[in-house]
């Protein structure tokens, strides 16, 4: 996938070349650069055999689905969308592959009802959009405590606010652009489709105001409970969204109430 290619690209190759396997690397079109860095060092600096690693880089998502039922592909390990990660599943049964899926994910941050709190909430908005938000096993989902609801939501939209949306090149940033204008345009839809179905946003909710590149805000979205859509699909953005719960099992009943898994947190001062 394309939101952190040099680290999955290798985390793909090493295994399988450690169990002696030959590899045929397809990148994201959107980063076919970092797979293509790849195979010239393997062509340059190693001494494994040419045709061991075979790197593919191309703009046809047809490759990915031609990989996925070659019968001389014995292994499919794909990292992406839950959808493109069904029809992989689906292709590969046909000559019994084995398959290795990472999917999408909406994963929960409980932030406890304690002294705490304000500790919590900084660290749910900071992790939550880090990477301007493009995190499979980002926590976007924050599930608050009924009773402190508005104080936590204060807490977060504050933090958010304060990281801003920055240049990918400054080592101070947290949440630069989204890679492209295709992903800006599908956030904003959800956005869109979230006010119009009654979500507000208590920070963010626009494009970022800067001269050039694909920048969105970061955004809290309040007013919604966890059937809404932006609350139970991956945005794969600078968005979070603020949930109420009452206590700790109705917590852990919303965090559990997602077609993803992936990851989670609870956050809080007593650590049993």
């Amino acid at each position: 996938p394309w939101n952190f290619p040099h680290q999955i690209n290798l985390a793909k190759l090493g295994p399988a070349l450690a169990a002696g396997c030959t590899v045929v690397l397809k990148a994201a079109p959107d980063t076919p650069w970092c797979a293509t860095a790849v195979g010239q060092l393997v062509a340059e600096r190693t001494d494994i055999p040419a045709g061991v690693v075979n790197v593919l880089a191309s703009s046809d998502h047809q490759l990915g689905a031609l990989l996925s039922t070659d019968p001389r592909v014995d292994l499919v390990s794909f990292t992406g969308s839950t959808a493109t990660g069904r029809r992989v599943m689906a292709s590969a049964a046909e000559t019994l592959k084995r398959v290795f899926l990472e999917l999408g994910g909406k994963s929960a941050f409980i932030a406890l009802d304690d002294e705490k709190l304000a500790e919590a909430c900084g660290f749910a908005a900071f992790s939550g959009i880090v990477h301007a938000g493009q995190g499979c096993a980002l926590t976007t989902r924050v599930l608050l405590p009924r009773s402190r609801y508005d104080e936590g939501v204060d807490l977060l939209a504050a933090t958010l606010s304060s990281l801003g949306a920055g240049d990918p090149t400054d080592p101070g940033t947290v949440c630069g652009p989204v890679i492209s204008a295709r992903q800006r345009d599908r956030v904003e839809g959800f956005l869109t489709r979230a006010k119009d179905a009654g979500a507000t946003f208590a920070t963010g909710g626009r494009r970022a105001d800067r001269d050039k590149g694909f920048f969105l805000e970061p955004t809290l979205v309040v007013g919604v409970d966890n059937d809404a859509e932006i609350a139970r699909e991956e945005v794969f953005g600078p968005v979070l969204v603020a949930l109420p719960y009452d206590d700790d099992a109705d917590a852990v009943r919303i965090a559990n109430d997602s077609p993803y898994g992936l990851s989670g947190a609870v956050y809080g001062a007593d650590l049993q």
